[in-house]
């Protein structure tokens, strides 16, 4: 292991040996940083190029590091970091439905299921029902929107909302049996 301030004079001298040297002392590191971030939901192949992105990026701005602010190590952590949640959120921004109940209306959640617009549901159901589940706050009433609405499993709706799985599993069942109570006009002081 070499120390940071021979790989530092390295990279600062663009010599490629430096490059080696970091990569052999901090792959590691970096990739556990990146794969315990994104390997959910991007493929093997992305995470290995995110990997190599944090240490281009070191590497390209060697010149402006200071050791006495901090370490290689914690510099890359950091670049790590940030270049695996900007990815993270560039996957859920292309690939997911993120919603956030605030903002709709309740005619328009309403009308987001295909189950409700049927004729036996008319438009005064739907909008109570959402109320009621607009009332139930947060994050309860964003569960079920996510979950019935736009049929999201738990999973993806635990790493969007960065809740356990297994609470929201636990929120649904909970809030199901609320909102029966409060449909048939029940006391709904229970837990």
């Amino acid at each position: 292991m070499a120390p940071d301030n021979e790989i530092l004079e390295l990279l600062q001298k663009k010599n490629d040996k430096g490059l080696e040297l970091m990569m052999d002392t901090y792959m590691g590191l970096v990739y556990t940083i990146v794969y315990n971030k994104i390997s959910t939901i991007c493929s093997r192949e992305d995470v290995e190029e995110c990997v190599s992105d944090v240490f281009y990026e070191l590497h390209k701005n060697s010149d402006k590091i200071d050791l006495d602010k901090g370490s290689l190590k914690a510099f890359l952590a950091v670049i790590a970091k940030r270049k695996a949640i900007d990815i993270y959120r560039k996957y859920y921004k292309q690939n997911s439905n993120v919603v956030y109940i605030e903002t709709f209306k309740e005619s328009e959640l309403a009308y987001l299921k295909s189950d409700y617009e049927k004729p036996d549901h008319d438009k005064e159901v739907r909008t109570k029902m959402i109320k009621d589940i607009k009332a139930l706050g947060q994050p309860d009433s964003e569960i079920l929107i996510r979950k019935y609405f736009f049929e999201q499993p738990s999973k993806v709706i635990s790493e969007a909302m960065g809740i356990k799985v297994n609470t929201i599993d636990k929120r649904v069942s909970r809030v199901l049996i609320k909102l029966k109570k409060i449909w048939k006009g029940e006391d709904i002081n229970v837990n």
